[in-house]
């Protein structure tokens, strides 16, 4: 079971989110972190997905920091506003691929 850290979305994303993360068996170590708060998180919780606002400040730029700086580390960029996701494979330099968003493509990506 894929172990996801949650950054922070707005209430309504970050509700359904979180109770489709849960429903789809995937434990979810904290339901909302800020971009500085997830940062120091990463190497005391291990998680294996990291899913973040694609439609934040700088999230693009978080996104490859993350996946650079831990490599093993599947980042998803979700959007709230836009039916698109950019996944950030592990072992894959900050290299990422923009998909379509929908519940079926969002538990693929994170399953890997």
């Amino acid at each position: 079971m894929p172990r996801v850290l949650v950054s922070r979305f707005g209430a309504i994303a970050r509700l359904g989110l979180h109770a489709f993360l849960e429903e789809e068996g995937f434990e979810v170590i904290e339901p909302e972190c800020g971009s500085n708060r997830l940062l120091s998180r990463l190497s005391a919780e291990r998680p294996d997905v990291v899913v973040i606002d694609l439609d934040s400040s700088g999230a693009q730029e978080l996104a490859r920091r993350i996946a650079v700086s831990y490599p093993t580390i599947r980042v998803i960029a979700c959007s709230a506003e836009y039916p698109t996701m950019r996944v950030y494979p592990p072992f894959h330099n900050g290299e990422s691929y923009e998909s379509d968003l929908s519940s079926a493509l969002l538990a693929e990506a994170v399953r890997g």
